[in-house]
């Protein structure tokens, strides 16, 4: 008898993903909103304000912790939701940290209270996103059919693409211009929004049945790393996850100053350019998730190599673009960038699921989300220092930009390479790494 086909629940994934439409309110709010008041209005320097934002990635290792405490150890008999529900919960009290520390710090840029409410404003939030996001990522994981996880990320993923464009908008209702009133009226608005998205999105959905026995589950976080990190698909997997995120977003800060230093253009062009990109995310993540939904997330390396190397040779155009200065390419060549990005992404997010043991899931994708997360600040700061060092060794800002882009399709490359070369398909499938696998590792 035909075996019948593995379904993806619609409904629900849609129910689950609006998590993600309360995660914009509250990443605009303190990512972009805040950071523009701080630097613009009140004239603060940057350089402090960067560094608070940056403080997050010292937590990271929180991801892995709540990601493993969420596979073994419930709390009320859930798994997953009072990791997620508790983190959400220290964004929102975060949040709430905005305005007040905002009035001190227009009274007295130097004034200690409002720096250390900002401080524990961004603390907060860091570490409350951190101990939600891996599981979440599990609970969406243990909602779907194995052969459809990497779908049920993916539109999870558009649903949040398409919250970040909403959510400007209301805020730029909400401050025309800064006030202490009006910044009160926007932290309340998008809080209050936020709250009921995270919580009857998941309402009902943690289902999280432990396959590990008694004596298993007693095994220590440290021990289960090195699992982990002992299975050399594993291993380069992780090295793959990160070099692709510097590759990526070692241009994330410097693309518009780019614009500006390179072109003569104001913001206003500078900024169009991140609307035709996130066009071209939106509309390849939509298309690739629908093309190829019917394959299994260990079926999707080719995707993600097709992605890697329209990536590639998006940054090679921009390499090329900021050196000869051909401004008529540039919208051309981002639109490249944001369709080779989109069909990366969904074939990345698809090999997070097939590159998750069972058993141990919350922990494996903290892992992964560890990754992901410091190595992309790694990135934006490594794009910074490099453009600065050869633009000071040349005194070209075309020759600094570009050399810029060109190593990060040097990166990208790179990724291809190492992707090529592991055993996606073994994994998922539970089989041990080959002879081959451990000797490619030693050479590594």
């Amino acid at each position: 008898m035909a075996t019948q086909p593995e379904r993806l629940k619609m409904g629900r994934t849609l129910k689950i993903g609006s998590f993600h439409v309360g995660s914009a309110f509250s990443d605009i709010l303190l990512s972009a909103v805040w950071n523009r008041i701080l630097i613009s209005n009140l004239g603060l320097p940057a350089g402090p304000v960067a560094i608070l934002a940056a403080l997050r990635y010292l937590l990271a290792p929180l991801s892995i912790w709540a990601g493993d405490r969420s596979d073994r150890h419930p709390i009320f008999g859930k798994y997953r939701l009072p990791y997620i529900w508790g983190g959400r919960a220290m964004m929102a009290l975060g949040l709430l940290l905005i305005p007040p520390s905002t009035l001190f710090l227009a009274e007295d840029p130097s004034s200690v209270m409002g720096w250390g409410l900002a401080t524990l404003c961004f603390v907060v939030c860091g570490a409350g996103t951190l101990i939600s996001g891996s599981p979440f990522l599990a609970l969406l994981r243990d909602s779907a059919p194995p052969s459809k996880r990497g779908q049920a990320l993916s539109i999870a993923q558009i649903m949040l693409l398409f919250a970040f464009s909403m959510a400007p908008a209301l805020y730029g209702a909400l401050i025309k211009n800064y006030d202490q009133a009006s910044l009160w009226r926007a932290v309340l608005i998008g809080v209050g929004l936020a709250i009921p998205f995270w919580f009857f999105s998941l309402w009902g959905e943690d289902h999280h049945d432990p396959q590990a026995n008694p004596q298993e589950e007693q095994i220590p976080l440290r021990t289960i790393m090195g699992m982990i990190w002992g299975d050399p698909r594993a291993r380069t997997f992780f090295v793959f996850l990160s070099l692709a995120m510097i590759s990526v977003f070692a241009q994330d800060a410097l693309l518009e100053p780019f614009g500006g230093d390179v072109f003569g253009l104001d913001v206003g062009a500078t900024t169009r350019w991140n609307a035709f990109w996130g066009l071209a995310v939106l509309v390849s993540m939509v298309g690739g998730t629908i093309i190829t939904r019917k394959r299994a997330p260990h079926e999707q390396v080719g995707t993600t190599l097709i992605g890697l190397g329209a990536t590639m040779v998006a940054m090679v155009l921009l390499g090329v673009v900021a050196i000869l200065k051909i401004q008529a390419a540039m919208i051309p060549t981002i639109i490249i960038f944001g369709l080779g990005f989109g069909i990366q992404t969904v074939g990345t997010i698809s090999l997070l699921m097939a590159m998750t043991s069972d058993r141990h899931a919350g922990a494996y994708l903290g892992f992964w989300s560890l990754a992901q997360l410091v190595f992309r600040g790694v990135g934006m700061g490594l794009g910074g220092v490099i453009r600065d060092m050869v633009l000071a060794a040349t005194n070209s800002h075309t020759i600094a930009y570009g050399s810029v882009f060109l190593l990060e399709a040097v990166g990208l490359a790179g990724c291809i390479m190492l992707l090529m070369r592991i055993d996606v398909v073994g994994f998922a499938r539970g089989a041990m790494p080959s002879t081959h696998d451990r000797i490619a590792a030693l050479a590594d």
